[in-house]
């Protein structure tokens, strides 16, 4: 997928980054429970840093910029592209995922 506006990609990236947060909208009560489970916070990064790789390599974007779009900082955005493998190829690959919810 190749998006060319960056208006839209910035749309679909937020739209990517709601559904990594959509468990905690259906399930309230149990938020504060989870926060301290560290396998809760290991596949926030792990999606995260999926995502960084993504723009990182396929849409050759700065650590500056994906840091910007994912609300970070550069520094984490740098982290996660040097600690994690890309696993995805692109970002419905992502999205497929966080909809099959297999993780949650």
């Amino acid at each position: 997928m190749k998006i060319k506006k960056p208006n839209k990609r910035k749309e679909q990236l937020t739209k990517y980054l709601e559904q990594l947060d959509e468990f905690n909208w259906h399930h309230p009560t149990q938020v504060s429970e989870m926060a301290d489970i560290q396998h809760e916070r290991d596949n926030r990064t792990y999606y995260l840093a999926q995502i960084s790789l993504i723009l990182f390599n396929n849409y050759q974007q700065s650590y500056m910029q994906i840091a910007q779009m994912l609300n970070m900082s550069s520094r984490t955005a740098r982290r996660l592209t040097i600690d994690y493998e890309q696993d995805f190829g692109s970002l419905e690959g992502i999205m497929e995922e966080l909809q099959n919810g297999e993780d949650w």
